[in-house]
């Protein structure tokens, strides 16, 4: 009998881990910003926790990682966001304010979004389909209103005139 030789596989299975809480150490160690982060190095992490620095490669090629690390970074940012709001205030009210700092006050607290202008020339058509459709879909007195303009809701086509 002749032995099939298996070939192996191109992309590696991703194994269950088996240390999954030094794993969660090394994802909020990475949501971390870097001069927060303790210990210092990756190096130094992999001793503390008790894994080879090629382990923390190794996780960070597994498809969650980079998910996890997200998550941690965005919960560490919602911590911190009451004390980045009151710093920003307190340089929004000084002397030290910015024109790029009232822009971001009114976008992030009042929705406010900056003006698009789209400059045109020629004229705007619309598919004759769009149009037999419209047309379709209305009364004659509706038809009538659109076109002398007295009810133009449904149809807004501007250009430069």
């Amino acid at each position: 009998m002749i032995e099939e030789k298996k070939e192996t596989p191109k992309t590696p299975i991703k194994k269950a881990l088996s240390k999954p809480i030094q794993f969660q150490a090394f994802v909020i160690w990475m949501a971390t910003p870097e001069p927060l982060r303790e210990p210092l190095t990756q190096k130094e992490l992999a001793l503390k926790i008790g894994v080879g620095q090629d382990t923390l490669s190794e996780w960070k090629q597994r498809n969650d990682f980079w998910k996890r690390v997200e998550l941690e970074w965005n919960a560490w940012g919602r911590e911190k966001t009451n004390n980045v709001v009151a710093r920003f205030y307190q340089k929004i009210i000084s002397k030290d304010v910015t024109t790029a700092d009232f822009k971001l006050w009114f976008q992030f607290f009042l929705e406010w979004k900056e003006k698009t202008e789209i400059a045109h020339s020629g004229e705007i058509k619309l598919a004759e389909t769009k149009v037999f459709q419209i047309i379709t879909s209305k009364s004659d007195k509706e038809i009538n209103d659109i076109i002398i303009g007295r009810n133009n809701r449904d149809i807004k086509v501007q250009g430069n005139h």
